[in-house]
């Protein structure tokens, strides 16, 4: 073996296995299929000539060979970070990535010109999984629940509340939308109307397209169906749904102004808009 058989994006495909203890976990984690992972984990073991995991029916479990590694590509990884930090400090104009779920990404999109962000670069990205903010997969996260993590600093928004919604002109009154992600409402819907869903997507943005198109009752969050004047609620505010927003940011990332200018003004919009607790 020569020390050009590693590719770096081997060991941090290692990394998301080693941590999360599975496939399916870690293809959510880096954004790939499973069966990518899996030859990306062989293609390193080949190269190491070691076995990194044991393959259970539980999971994958670290070998001696793999917990070695582990703490050496840790390292590797960590001066990525350190590298990835520096630049930015020094490079204000590096792009200022927003990680939210779909809703919360459609609402800074409606309201782009009041958040005043023209004067630097932002990549959104929608997704409904939490991207690990220690890790840098995104620089500002937004997220349903106060973080957990070490190193990450969280300031809390508002409450947002979920209600159903649907045209007044349904064709038919008792047909309803679901989704297929796991978003806390789209379980709601799956458990509770499940003898009455007529449409599923597997994108919660189709949700609003269809129920605009009188498909039939979807639930959204209240800041969304109370922006439609072609929608109205179709009940009360499902309660159990209702939870506190936070955005989220690494410790030390929190201390760079473009990226403390741009929490503030995502913290000022949403904390003048009264649609988000249902009570507007």
């Amino acid at each position: 073996m020569n020390e050009t058989d590693i590719d770096w994006s081997d060991l941090r495909i290692f990394l998301a296995v080693a941590r999360d203890g599975s496939l399916s976990s870690a293809a959510k984690a880096v954004g790939q299929s499973a069966a990518t992972l899996s030859r990306h984990i062989v293609d390193l073991e080949r190269a190491l000539g070691a076995e990194l995991f044991s393959r259970l029916p539980s999971g994958y479990e670290l070998t001696a060979a793999g917990r070695a590694l582990t703490s050496q590509a840790e390292t590797i990884e960590q001066r990525f970070l350190d590298i990835a930090r520096e630049f930015s400090r020094r490079n204000v104009s590096a792009p200022i990535r927003v990680s939210a779920g779909t809703w919360m990404t459609w609402y800074l999109a409606r309201n782009i010109e009041k958040l005043g962000l023209s004067d630097r670069n932002i990549v959104f990205s929608a997704i409904e999984e939490v991207q690990n903010i220690g890790r840098r997969e995104a620089l500002i996260g937004i997220r349903n629940r106060r973080p957990s993590e070490p190193g990450v600093a969280a300031r809390r928004t508002k409450t947002v509340a979920f209600a159903p919604y649907a045209h007044p002109n349904a064709v038919r009154k008792t047909d309803w939308i679901a989704a297929t992600v796991n978003t806390p409402s789209a379980i709601w819907v799956r458990a509770n109307r499940r003898d009455q869903i007529r449409f599923e997507v597997t994108q919660p943005r189709s949700l609003l397209d269809l129920a605009l198109a009188g498909a039939g009752h979807v639930v959204l969050p209240c800041f969304v169906g109370d922006a439609h004047n072609d929608l109205v609620r179709t009940d009360d505010v499902i309660e159990e749904l209702s939870h506190e927003q936070w955005l989220v940011v690494h410790g030390d990332d929190r201390k760079l102004p473009e990226v403390r200018a741009t929490i503030d003004k995502i913290a000022r919009l949403i904390g003048s808009d009264r649609s988000f607790d249902g009570k507007s």
